[in-house]
This record gives C-alpha cells, structure tokens and sequence, in this order.
C-alpha cells in the first residue's frame, strides 16, 4: 500500500505482514498464533500489554520503532493520477527475424555433420547394417522365383505322361533342383532373412536410445555450465523441447531413417540391377523417369527442412508457455484469469497446428505426384512388357519377375524420397542442437586456482551492465571493500544493484571492467567450482525441489549426517516447525515447495546454505555448523515473523565472532540495525555512505534516515476515521479460541 493514500471507504484490503511498516495504513489488525487472538487497530495494539507487542519491540532503534507516528502529509485518493498509454504504442516494432531466414541450400557438410554423431556406434552400426544387407538381398529373391515358379507351371516337360501334375524339378541358373528341396531352401533362406531383420530392428533401437540419451546428457551439461547471460538470452521451454523433442527426432535420423535409406538404395540397385538382366530396353525407359524423381524430392526436401525447423520452435514456444501457466497457476486463478491463459495456450497450438498442417500438405503434394507418376510409368512398361511377350522377347515368368522388380523398385525410390524428407527433419533439429553443444561459456567452471575464500573482498573500478540491456548501466566505476569476518548490509531503493553485487561475486557475470578480488586473487583467474563450494546464497524467493526436507536441506552435501541436520536446523529455526509434520524430515513438500509457507522455505533455504562448506565451531553450546566462508542473504529474513528472524540473527552474531562473512540485502530495520557495515546506494547505483547503522542513524542528514523514513512512514489512519469509530476499537478485542 503507497504511504500516505488512504483506501478506507472505496475497497476491502487484506494483508498478510511482519513487517512493521506494512502495518500503519490498516483499519483493523489480527494476530494469529495459531488462531485469531486480538484485533484492533495498530495504535492500539502496540500500547497493550498483548501478543502483539513483543512481536514489533525489537524493531525500536533510536526513535524509530513500530508505535512512532512519524509526520506526513497525508494524500487523498483523489490526488493520486494514473498515467496510461496505448499499450500498442510500447509494443517492439521488430519482426521476427527467423521469419525472413534466408532459405539457404543444405550442404553436404550439415549432413555429415549429422552422420558423426553415430561415430561411437559404428561397431554396433555395422552389424546392423550387415542384417539389413542380408534381410534386403532375401527379400528381392521373391521376384525371381515368382518368375521361374510361372514360367515351370506354363510351360510343363512335353515327355511327362500327366501334364496337369506339378513338375519334379526346377530351373534354376540352368541346374535342375528337386522341387521339394527347392521350397526347403527357400524356407531356410527367408528364415535367415526374417532373423536378419530381427537383429536389425533390435540394434538400431539400441543404437537409436544410446545416442538419444548421450544427446540429452551433453546438451544438460551445455546448459548447466553456461553463465546467467545464457538465461536471458534462452527461455526454459525452449531448451526443454531441444532437449525432448529435438534429440529424439535426431536420434530417430541417423538411425531408423537412414536405415531405412540404406534398405530402400540396396533394393532399389538390386531391383535395377535384375530388370537389366531381364530386359536392357523396358530398364532403359525406366531410367529415364530417374533424375525427374530425384529433383522433385529434392525440391521438397528443402522445403521439408525449413518447416521443420519452424515447427520444432513452435514445440519450443509451446512447451515455454505451458510451463509458465504450469508454474503459476496460483497467480492465474487469483486474478480469474484462466480463460486468458487458455486462450494464449490455444493461440501457440493454433500456430503449431498450421505449420503441421502446411507440411503435410507439402508430404501429400510430394508423394501423390510421385505415386501418379510411377503408376502412369507402370502401365507403360505393362503395356510394352506385354508386346515384348507377343513378340517372344519376353517370356510371361520373366515378365512377372520384371513388374514385380519395378514396383519394388518405384517402392524403394519412394521411401529414398520420404528417407530425404525425414533426414532434413533431423537436420533442422539438429541445427538447434549443434547450437547448444558448440556453444562455449563465457566463464569455465574448473579453470582456474584452488583460493580459500576466507579473506577480504574488493570490488575495484566494477562497471557493469547487463547483457540483453546495454544501455542501462548498473555499476559505473564500484568501489567496495569488505573485511574478513564483516557483516555488511546492502541498503538502497529497489532496482539501485543491491542484488547485482551478489550476482557479480558468484560469477554469474562478468563485470564489463574492473576487478573482484579476494584474498588477493582476482576472482576471474580463481576456479569457479572451488569458489561456489565456499560461498553461500539465500534468495527472498528460495527454489526448493520436490522431494522430502531432508534431500533438500542435505542438497549441498548429500552425505550428511543425522547429528549435522539438526544443527543447521537448529541455527536456522526449523526443528519445530520440521518436527510438527507427521513425517518430520521425510515430509514431501511438493514442487517449489509448494506445501511450505514464505518463511518456512527460508529458513529451509538458509539450513540448506549452513551445512553447504560449513565451518564447525566450538562455543559453550558444543560445536555449530555455521555455513561456508561468505554468506550472501538477498532479503532472505523477508517472510519472517520477529521471533524467528531474531533467532537468525543469532546465528549470523555467531558467524561474525567465528570471523565469517555475510553480505546482506535487506530493506527492513531489524535486518539492518543487526549489521556492523551499512552500504547505502542511491538509484544510480553509486555509494552514497558507507558507515556503522549507530553513526549513519545518528546523522539526520543521513541516505539511511531518508530511507528508513520512508519505510516507517503511513498515513495517519486516526484522521481518516470518525470519533465514533475510534471509541468502538479503542479497546482491543481479546477473540475467544473457540
């Protein structure tokens, strides 16, 4: 609520608040523990004996405390303007670049690129390769005999006394076989051929998932170990569907696609191959229709790959938007916004649903025109087959044999055409993964030296801004030093680079100029991986993974002990809460930690960090885990009641006599006062005081004053109320617990 506007009388407000300056402008105010206890208005609230006033007693500090009533000129909601402007005139203006991609040719070089992927497998390829060979040579063995089977049926030996009886023998590459053997063999040949087919299939799906899989695992690690401009510039629905969708459409390309390649070029130069010995002149007009078929697939084929790619992105968009409504559907359903969503939803799968459409529309156009030409070719040769038997050119067996090869033939020319069409799939995805994996970070996790940490830090001359925007300088020039064992607080407006300095110090960017230093070692020439396992952070907004208490809070050091868990928990606040849970430790919270309050995740948060690089230390209690080397706390006490934040503050006083560093961020009083170090910025990110809170509060002309007064100031909800009004909730009412 904006200080100084009063809403009593226009619309009902409910807040949910610790901290103090939340609390001038209500009308009415109930403590819960665990139920409604007292109500009444804050003024008289804070001067009752009650629940209420322990709460907010440690936020006094010289003058400033919860029951001050601070002078200021109370605005009328009248007073206060809202400036609106067409939202179309702030829309960007920018088209979509990749819908003016240039429709560059596929090169040579983009499909190798996609065949070394197998290189790993080539053994196991091989082998597979090998069956194909032999299940494609069984299978064309089919025309043949079906030719010499007719040819011994019509023509029987003249000599034999019952010429509607079977004949005893064969012809086969001019030998005479047995009949009987003849059909023996041939059942053991097409055995071997459907075995062949067998370890085909079964070896290429292995092959298939081991690169699927080694895709997947490769482009996590790319991802994992990029710097947070890789963040800005990649939405995680993105990488999500290049992860999923893309690897298996790759995988699917260079094995089941390219098998299938493989089969139909070794059918279609066998089909060829035995039409020539049939007949050169019906082969010769055959061969003519060729290089049409070719140039048609390979038309299509660039067509194919472009929409593809186009369709693999709008996978990307779709899966983008789907995990955002996923991740806040809370935040959707208070604001009734469920039909919006669905409808933004239904806009991307109307998008996806058009490319689709579009390219199966090119699939029908390329595979009717092919089919129609093959079969207008078929009834020429059957027609021209036909005079050649007339003419005793052919005999009727051969004939037979010959169509059968050509509609094998047309068969294995189709498939090489769709076999074209689905490897330009692959490389249009493949694009997108290659873009991934040769992607380098811009800061190596493991390069560097091993420095402990445990000294002072330097920020030197630090200009930054971020990446994706460059004409908004953050830091012009920091300079900043902080001593070993020092508690520091960030205090500034909101968006004045309090949390950049943390960002900056775990190296999730690289400042534009300037050094950070510590112990003397510039943090860019120290190993990053050794750095992150002494420095801790604790966000206002901590990530916790579903899964139990215990796997989160053990998340930094998976092999802790029982004794260890409780002494970080212990530090943080959470053994009671923790303990009132049926399952205790083995309690699921649910994705994000969604079946935990604000401050119940931070105090997770904050054991989570403690036991992450602790240091173990000994004092009248026995020894405490007090955490890694550097502490970095982003508004992390932010959801906390007064009770549990003044035990926190416990916990980092006894950081700071072990001589441990903590580096807060923080806007509220009790957060600040508890500092040795207050580092004051203005909104252009420049350091305007850097003193002790008793000095800088002292100074009334101080950045601190000017801030905290604003923090702590209302409106005066006495005027703003009638003398009736007042004399009702002059006395808090006690709420019975029943």
């Amino acid at each position: 609520m904006l200080p100084g506007i009063s809403l009593r009388g226009f619309l009902p407000n409910t807040q949910i608040a610790s901290k103090c300056s939340s609390l001038y402008s209500v009308s009415s105010i109930k403590l819960i523990k665990p139920v409604v206890t007292y109500r009444g208005y804050h003024h008289t609230l804070i001067q009752k004996n009650s629940l209420f006033e322990p709460l907010t007693s440690h936020f006094s500090v010289n003058g400033f405390q919860c029951g001050t009533r601070l002078p200021f000129k109370p605005l009328t909601v009248q007073s206060v303007r809202f400036n609106s402007s067409n939202s179309n005139d702030n829309k960007s203006r920018s088209s979509d670049s990749d819908s003016k991609e240039n429709k560059k040719s596929t090169s040579f070089s983009e499909i190798w690129e996609l065949l070394k992927l197998t290189k790993a497998e080539l053994p196991t390829l091989s082998l597979a390769i090998l069956f194909l060979c032999i299940s494609s040579t069984v299978s064309m063995l089919f025309p043949a005999i079906i030719g010499k089977v007719i040819d011994t049926v019509k023509d029987p030996d003249p000599e034999d006394p019952d010429p509607t009886a079977l004949p005893d023998t064969i012809n086969i590459f001019n030998h005479d076989i047995p009949m009987m053997h003849f059909y023996v063999t041939l059942g053991v040949i097409f055995m071997v051929g459907s075995l062949a087919n067998f370890g085909r299939v079964v070896l290429l799906r292995k092959v298939g998932e081991r690169l699927m899989a080694k895709l997947r695992l490769n482009i996590l690690k790319k991802i994992f170990y990029q710097d947070a401009k890789f963040w800005d510039v990649y939405k995680s629905g993105d990488l999500i569907s290049r992860l999923v969708n893309d690897s298996t459409i790759v995988a699917r390309s260079v094995t089941q696609n390219i098998s299938d390649g493989l089969r139909s070029t070794i059918s279609g130069f066998v089909g060829v191959s035995m039409m020539l010995m049939i007949s050169v002149k019906l082969t010769s007009y055959m061969i003519l229709v060729f290089p049409l078929l070719i140039f048609v697939a390979m038309v299509f084929g660039k067509r194919i790959k472009l929409i593809s790619k186009d369709i693999q992105k709008q996978l990307g968009n779709l899966t983008k938007v789907s995990e955002e409504q996923f991740s806040f559907t809370k935040t959707i359903q208070s604001f009734n916004n469920e039909t919006y969503e669905v409808g933004k939803f239904k806009k991307e799968v109307k998008k996806l649903y058009d490319l689709s459409v579009y390219e199966g529309r090119l699939n029908g156009y390329f595979f009717a025109g092919n089919g129609f030409m093959g079969n207008v070719f078929l009834i020429f040769l059957l027609s021209t087959g036909t005079w050649m038997v007339r003419q005793g050119e052919l005999t009727i067996g051969e004939l037979s044999s010959y169509l059968l090869y050509t509609t094998f033939s047309a068969s294995s020319v189709y498939s090489l055409s769709n076999f074209y069409s689905e490897l330009m799939k692959g490389v249009g995805a493949s694009e997108r993964i290659f873009e991934l994996i040769k992607l380098e970070p811009a800061i190596i996790p493991n390069k560097g030296e091993k420095v402990d940490v445990d000294g002072k830090i330097v920020f030197e001359n630090i200009s930054f801004h971020y990446p994706t925007r460059s004409n908004h300088t953050v830091f012009d020039k920091l300079n900043l030093t902080i001593n070993k064992g020092d508690h520091v607080c960030l205090v500034g407006p909101s968006g004045c680079g309090k949390s950049t300095v943390t960002q900056l110090l775990l190296r999730y960017y690289e400042p534009n100029s300037g050094d950070i230093i510590i112990n003397g070692h510039k943090l860019k020439d120290i190993s990053l991986a050794h750095f992150r396992k002494q420095v801790g952070i604790v966000q206002q907004e901590p990530m916790l993974f579903s899964g139990t208490l215990r796997e989160n809070i053990t998340y930094g050091k998976m092999d802790a002990t029982d004794d260890e868990i409780l002494k970080v928990c212990d530090l943080a606040n959470c053994t009671k809460f923790i303990n009132n849970f049926p399952d205790k430790f083995d309690t699921v919270i649910g994705a994000k930690g969604a079946q935990l309050s604000g401050g119940q995740k931070q105090r997770i948060a904050l054991a989570r960090t403690l036991l992450l690089g602790y240091k173990n230390v000994s004092n009248d209690n026995g020894e405490l885990m007090l955490g890694p080397n550097i502490l970095l706390l982003d508004e992390a006490t932010s959801a906390l009641d007064a009770t549990s934040e003044e035990a926190i503050h416990r916990t980092l006083s006894l950081r700071q006599e072990a001589g441990l560093t903590t580096i807060s961020i923080a806007h509220r009083l009790s957060t600040i006062k508890m500092s040795d170090k207050i580092v004051v910025f203005n909104n252009k990110g420049e350091i305007v005081e850097i003193d002790s809170f008793d000095t800088l509060i002292n100074n009334p002309e101080s950045e601190l004053n000017r801030l905290l007064t604003k923090s702590q100031t209302g409106d005066d909800v006495e005027e703003e109320l009638t003398k009736k009004e007042l004399e009702e909730e002059e006395e808090a009412e006690i709420v019975d617990k029943n």
